[in-house]
């Protein structure tokens, strides 16, 4: 949802030099379960989603 590609690229861009290090798959958490609604109009979650994709973007000054 959040584009991790987009935040490395970003912080890139504010001088940094940013990578993501690790990545997982979990199942959706009730929070997001409560908001499927929202999310699915905002076009940030399809309907048949239940997993969504935890990143560690590690980020240090040049």
């Amino acid at each position: 949802m959040c584009g991790a590609q987009e935040t490395v690229d970003r912080l890139a861009a504010a001088g940094l030099s940013a990578q993501v290090t690790t990545k997982t798959s979990v199942p959706w958490s009730p929070v997001l379960r409560s908001r499927r609604i929202w999310l699915e109009r905002q076009g940030l979650a399809g309907e048949a989603e239940e997993w969504e994709e935890l990143v560690v973007i590690r980020a240090q000054h040049l």
